[in-house]
């Protein structure tokens, strides 16, 4: 797989690499390796430990394959985008504590690690290695060459307990009592001031750091030509002063965009959740802005 996606990163690029500025080697590997083959809940929808574990790394490897290629055939500046998700303990117990630190590891510790440092988490690294293939340690100065910048993706909180009746991690999500987006997302603004605080300090030091996806799944309906979605003018407004508040704490963010510009294609979600900015009617393919536009545009003019 890393040999064939380098591959493929050299025919788009030798296609389209003398128009971007910008190049991202993938998005989210949490969600292709562990969400994918571990939790089951996007293709290729498995729940195997050992599919799981080499994913993880396999993605890495491809991430670092893919970044030999963009050096070679543009001179656009590569980077990498990961999405982090703030993990609390669901009670002040050690075992809760334990488990959430597990989960960090396995999703917001093993990627940026892996890029920023050459190696992986030891104390996940340790519960998975009868799992990874062999040699790993010969990849990791492939997986780690220097980026331009980080991508951070990031949407909500998961509260964490420990349950030794699953197996490995030996957790699970309680539900939390803030409010909740249309995909039951908690809506967590600190987190992401947290991460573009966090990351700097612990991995990436002073590389520039894009929000590249940031936004909230809400029930839209049309009034009129539009959408009236406070909830979700609310929600940008809350995250951007959350991204001031780090910058103004010396993280060095550069950009920010929203998630998404229009409604579009969730995953296995398919069309019912909608993040867009701009309504889309599925069957016309009609688009009206929403009011969260309208927001943005006024924002962004100064007004």
């Amino acid at each position: 797989i890393p040999m064939a996606f380098a591959d493929y990163t050299q025919a788009v690029l030798r296609r389209v690499g003398d128009r971007v500025e910008a190049v991202a080697t993938l998005n989210e590997p949490w969600c292709v390796a562990w969400l994918s083959h571990f939790l089951g809940v996007h293709a290729p929808g498995l729940r195997d430990i050992r599919a799981a574990t080499r994913a993880m790394h396999h993605v890495m490897l491809a991430h670092g394959t893919g970044l030999e290629v963009i050096r070679n055939e543009t001179s656009a500046t590569a980077g990498l985008v990961l999405n982090y998700c703030a993990f609390q303990l669901a009670s002040d117990s050690p075992e809760d504590a334990d488990a959430a630190h597990r989960m960090d590891g396995i999703h917001n510790r093993w990627f940026v690690e892996a890029a920023t440092k050459g190696h992986y988490p030891a104390d996940t690294l340790t519960a998975l290695e009868a799992n990874m293939p062999h040699g790993v340690e010969d990849d990791l100065a492939t997986i780690s060459q220097p980026i331009d910048w980080l991508g951070l993706n990031y949407y909500t909180r998961n509260r964490i307990a420990h349950d030794a009746t699953l197996a490995w991690p030996h957790l699970r999500d309680v539900p939390g009592d803030l409010p909740k987006t249309d995909q039951e997302w908690e809506i967590y603004p600190d987190g992401l001031r947290q991460f573009l605080t966090r990351l700097p300090q612990e991995y990436t030091g002073d590389l520039p750091l894009y929000v590249t996806e940031n936004g909230m799944a809400a029930a839209d309906h049309l009034e009129g030509d539009t959408v009236h979605d406070t909830d979700r003018v609310q929600f940008y407004d809350a995250h951007l002063s959350a991204v001031h508040q780090a910058i103004a704490e010396g993280a060095p963010v550069k950009g920010y965009f929203a998630w998404s510009l229009l409604d579009n294609y969730e995953w296995a979600f398919g069309y019912d959740k909608r993040f867009g900015l701009i309504h889309v009617d599925y069957e016309t393919q009609q688009r009206r802005p929403k009011a969260s536009y309208f927001a943005f545009q006024a924002a962004l003019s100064g007004s």
